[in-house]
């Protein structure tokens, strides 16, 4: 993590200071960056809730960078595909800071972030999905604009190797030998940071969750009886 960090300025034209959270990955990772280009990252793995962590995160940055929680001039956090608590976590931060603070900020796919992260052609962008599974989308880069050729899709991760298109995926993802790479030139937090930068018009109503999947376990309706009432009469 970089600690050298210069102090930003307020909440006044265009976003200089912003934070980004991916939660969605094998990891969780959280970079803060300045009008002067800084750039603070913090990557954390381990059995360790991300619930406990990520705002230790957030606080750990902005102590290094100098600044209060009330330095944030924008947010963008991955939305999913990815770890289901993972996008949970990360957009609940990012929601809870947008509304205390007032700040600009937006949510963005998971796959866009790892398709931001290298500067090829084309990629397979890859997330993590159940076992042996894996998300994945392909992008192509036309004049430094990134563009999705096709829609996602789960595909088995033992096939990675057999595609002719670099994959990039987030960090700790074991991808099976022989898989073409393509090179990441940052981490995923730094991509959604670069995303946000380009955004014209943030919008908080993206801090949703994407799914291609149904979640694990579904909660039951709010007063749902436990069991079924008994047919005798009382």
């Amino acid at each position: 993590m970089a600690l050298d960090v210069p102090r930003a300025a307020g909440k006044t034209g265009a976003m200089r200071t912003a934070l980004a959270v991916a939660a969605c990955g094998p990891r969780l990772e959280l970079a803060l960056a300045t009008g002067q280009g800084a750039v603070g990252i913090v990557a954390l793995a381990g059995p360790t809730p991300r619930s406990e962590l990520v705002m230790a995160a957030v606080d750990l940055l902005l102590r290094a960078a100098g600044l209060e929680r009330g330095g944030i001039e924008g947010i963008a956090a991955s939305r999913g595909p990815g770890s289901f608590t993972g996008v949970r976590v990360g957009l609940a931060t990012a929601q809870g800071l947008a509304m205390a603070l007032g700040v600009r900020a937006h949510g963005f796919p998971s796959l866009l972030a790892q398709a931001a992260r290298t500067e090829v052609p084309e990629c397979l962008a890859i997330q993590p999905a159940r076992r042996g599974f894996a998300y994945a989308q392909q992008f192509s880069r036309c004049g430094g604009h990134l563009e999705a050729t096709e829609e996602p899709r789960i595909v088995a991760l033992a096939t990675l190797a057999d595609t002719v298109v670099p994959v990039i995926a987030p960090v700790g993802l074991e991808l099976p030998p022989g898989t073409p790479l393509a090179p990441a030139m940052t981490t995923t937090a730094e991509a959604l940071l670069a995303l946000l930068a380009a955004e014209e018009k943030p919008d908080p109503s993206t801090l949703t969750p994407l799914y291609l999947e149904p979640a694990p376990a579904t909660p039951p309706a709010r007063n749902m009886p436990l069991c079924p009432p008994s047919r005798k009469g009382s």
